[in-house]
């Protein structure tokens, strides 16, 4: 017959339980109530260890002596939080538990309903941090249209937690798109389907299917060198719109753009523009400047990255070799086409993009700044509200959580949240989420590398899970100092033996 754990003591509301436990207890842990409508599952979420015989005010001497008179006996006090029927799609009951009802540990079976089964929409992450036996698989379709945050401190697992994530999703025939902003999954190693996961996206952009403000960001003409906007917008429309026409040939651009701004110098051929003369020749050197400066990152013939996305694969732009002002510009002008080739397929049943697409952020308060206006921290928004409807997801993956952008944050309705220690990050979060509770951010900074506090419409109650292993392997770990000095040491030893020889000494 099963034996009870404990017993509910106290004043048991619908959503908190106090009980008392002669058994080992551990925090996390699951347990069912006995309830009038069926068992409850509820989660521990606080613990302490008491012995009445020991009391706060004892000296030292005097606990020594009661401790070998008494020995150690001692109880668990606790507090659970009811989660729901697992029977009744995790309904919480209306009516509390009745003091003094037993509490039991949770069955494997009834885990297993609630955690434990792929039914072809869900992936596999790891397993319940207290229960080894217990597998946790968390549902794709709401991490795409409701969207994910993946929070830690530095070392925290959460880079092993996102390769997990990847390759469950690659398995699904799953398409996502990386912003990979230290070049750690450009080598990301997993095969798919026998070919390699990974489609390298060339990191260049087509000046003639860029926008006009994403032009200009390039060209450095700020938003108050109005005089300079209105003839750099006017010369670079004129110029697309001449191209699409078909009056040149795209290699042509640039000498279109800069002889069209050129002629306008001339005060005999345009007088109207005599005044202007000193902001067209500033506008000159800024393309020429730009045209110089990005030489590598223009080309005139690619086509758009969107257009480069390939289905079922692991789509990866690398943003390592660039500084954080062109990363913004071009994580911004990607989200942007991407939203609108999401949006046309959707509306139109062609043209577009023709499947839907998750899209990661890694160092995601850069992109998406709490502080900086960022041009990209619009764009996420936008997704992050609309996107849902277009089955384009965000993945937000940060090691600073104040430092994202709060609305960005709370528009990700699933979380997981690896080791935080930092209070303000804490708060931060908290904030942004109306399902952590204070209870819930405490356990934070005890999680160890690897263990996650894992919440959202993903999953159906909150829970914490040791998430497993990745078994791709990514670029970019933690550098071994030592094991490279030693490397180089011997590696110049050699060296010099080697110059001692062909010398005779």
């Amino acid at each position: 017959m099963e034996k009870p754990l404990g017993i509910c003591i106290g004043e048991p509301t619908t959503r908190e339980v106090e009980f008392v436990s002669s058994k080992r207890v551990q925090l996390g842990d699951y347990v069912e109530i006995e309830h009038e409508n069926g068992r409850v599952l509820a989660f521990v979420r606080e613990i302490k260890r008491v012995n009445r015989t020991f009391a706060e005010d004892l000296e030292p001497d005097e606990a020594e002596k009661l401790k070998r008179l008494t020995g150690s006996s001692s109880f668990f006090r606790g507090k659970l939080s009811l989660l729901g029927n697992p029977d009744r799609r995790m309904e919480i009951p209306r009516v509390p538990p009745e003091p003094g009802t037993y509490i039991y540990p949770a069955s494997a079976e009834t885990l297993k309903k609630v955690f434990g089964r792929d039914d072809g929409t869900k992936i596999h992450l790891g397993h319940l941090l207290t229960r080894p036996d217990i597998d946790v698989f968390i549902d794709v379709d709401s991490i795409v249209s409701r969207h994910l945050a993946v929070l830690a401190v530095t070392g925290g697992g959460k880079s092993n937690t996102v390769s997990v994530i990847l390759e469950e999703l690659l398995r699904k025939n799953g398409t996502v798109l990386v912003f990979d902003m230290h070049g750690e999954y450009v080598n990301f190693d997993l095969q798919v389907n026998g070919k390699p996961a990974v489609n390298s996206i060339n990191l260049t952009l087509n000046p003639l299917k860029l926008s006009y403000h994403e032009f200009r960001l390039f060209a450095n003409v700020d938003d108050s060198a109005y005089i300079q906007d209105r003839y750099l917008r006017k010369a670079f429309k004129e110029a697309v719109e001449g191209y699409r026409r078909g009056d040149y040939e795209a290699d042509e651009f640039w000498g279109v753009l800069l002889g069209m701004l050129r002629s306008w110098t001339d005060p005999e051929a345009f007088p109207e523009y005599k005044e202007d003369r000193k902001s067209i020749t500033g506008v000159i050197n800024k393309v020429e400047d730009m045209q110089e400066l990005y030489a590598e990152l223009f080309d005139l013939h690619q086509s758009t990255i969107v257009e480069q996305i390939e289905f079922g694969r692991l789509n990866v732009i690398d943003l390592s070799h660039v500084d954080e002002r062109i990363a913004d510009i071009v994580v911004s002008h990607v989200l942007r086409n991407v939203l609108e080739a999401r949006k046309k397929f959707v509306r139109e049943r062609e043209g577009g993009l023709p499947f839907p697409l998750l899209t990661v952020l890694e160092e995601a308060h850069i992109l998406a700044s709490s502080t900086i206006n960022t041009k990209s921290r619009y764009w996420i928004s936008r997704i992050a509200r609309e996107g849902r409807k277009f089955g384009l997801g965000l993945c937000l993956v940060t090691q600073r959580p104040k430092a994202l952008d709060s609305n960005a944050l709370s528009q990700a309705n699933n979380m997981i949240i690896l080791r935080l220690v930092e209070p303000g990050d804490q708060r931060h979060v908290q904030q942004a989420s109306e399902s952590l509770s204070s209870d819930l951010v405490e356990q934070l900074p005890s999680l160890n590398v690897g263990e996650a506090l894992v919440m959202g419409t993903m999953i159906p109650v909150p829970a914490l899970v040791k998430v497993k292993l990745a078994r791709a392997k990514r670029s970019g770990n933690d550098i071994s100092a030592v094991r490279e000095w030693q490397s180089f040491k011997k590696d110049k030893e050699k060296t010099m033996k080697e110059l001692d020889d062909y010398l005779g000494f």
